[in-house]
């Protein structure tokens, strides 16, 4: 069967049906243009709210923001505004002297001080010792013990996204919060500004990127096409649920807040794949792409707590805001 074939059965209203609805764009790296754009679907399985999915359709893009938010601190790197082996703790002194989380006893967490400093570097490859409470047990449990939710609201950086460390930074891997912060050095070392409103200057109108922000209240473009949240139950229906992604945030999140559209985002792909230097500096952006870590072995077991195994058949390596699946 044809992957088309495939993708309109998948859409396909019925009991049959896999998925709500979807848009696929595929381009050409070697000059720029897209070569296949498909949308099928709809974005609600409430018949009275459904629109047909399309190019237009905006979705909460969770941590496809990382790639993003890398792009930013990458460009402040370029200007000597950032620097990627410097103890972040200069920008920001919240980490100046962090605790690692070691165990409990009694019911009590137990507690180190780290060792080694934080870079920015480590932030953008999630080595930095940093984790995520809904993916660590550890942090999880730290976090009930203090009363708190284990996914908290409020999106203030400072506050929810703060936690003790796992491990030594540069020591492990664990995917994690790391590039909400750095998206935090972004603001300042600008004066400030908001994350949105520097990729806004920076991405989106070199791109020209009208339906992508941090912010749908703020943009005409996202707010009206904005596909609703759906789940899957035990039973494999499917059904309306409310929204995953923080609403309103104190902060603009850099590790999974933006809203976008996939024409949008194919222009972010082009632009890296082709090398065209309108983002980033073309030496930059190979280093982009190379390995990042000096043990790779911390990828497989981590990644594979929330993914499929098969998808670990390659190797994996971590980059500079991304993984990568290298095929051998």
């Amino acid at each position: 069967m044809a992957w088309e074939e495939e993708f309109e059965s998948a859409t396909k209203p019925g009991p049959g049906r896999r998925i709500l609805g979807a848009v696929v764009i595929a381009a050409d790296t070697s000059v720029g243009n897209t070569v296949h754009r498909h949308a099928r679907g709809f974005t609600s399985v409430d018949p009275e709210t459904a629109k047909p999915m399309s190019e237009e359709t905006t979705f909460w893009i969770a941590s496809c923001t990382k790639l993003l938010t890398t792009i930013c601190a990458l460009q402040n790197v370029e200007q000597g505004k950032l620097v990627l082996d410097d103890d972040v703790s200069e920008i920001l002194p919240e980490w100046r002297s962090p605790d690692i989380l070691t165990g409990w006893d009694h019911g009590q967490p137990q507690f180190r001080k780290a060792t080694k400093k934080i870079t920015l570097r480590q932030l953008l490859t999630h080595s930095s010792g940093m984790g995520y409470d809904f993916l660590s047990p550890e942090l999880a449990k730290w976090r009930e013990w203090r009363g708190e939710p284990v996914r908290p609201g409020g999106g203030d950086i400072t506050i929810q996204y703060f936690a003790p460390l796992l491990y030594e930074p540069g020591e492990s891997w664990a995917y994690s919060v790391s590039i909400d912060w750095a998206g935090k050095m972004v603001e300042r070392v600008n004066g400030g500004i908001s994350l949105g409103e520097y990729m806004q200057q920076n991405i989106f109108e070199p791109l020209g990127m009208t339906s992508s922000g941090f912010r749908p209240e703020k943009n005409e473009n996202i707010s009206r096409n904005l596909c609703p949240t759906t789940k899957r139950t035990p039973e494999g229906d499917l059904v309306p649920t409310e929204p995953y992604a923080i609403q309103n945030p104190k902060d603009d999140l850099g590790g999974g807040g933006l809203y976008s559209a996939a024409p949008d985002y194919v222009r972010v792909l082009t632009s890296l794949l082709r090398n065209d230097e309108k983002l980033l500096r073309s030496d930059t952006v190979k280093s982009m792409f190379a390995p990042q870590l000096s043990d790779d072995s911390h990828l497989k077991p981590r990644l594979g707590s929330h993914s499929q195994d098969r998808c670990f058949e390659p190797e994996w390596t971590a980059k500079l805001g991304i993984s990568v699946l290298e095929a051998s």
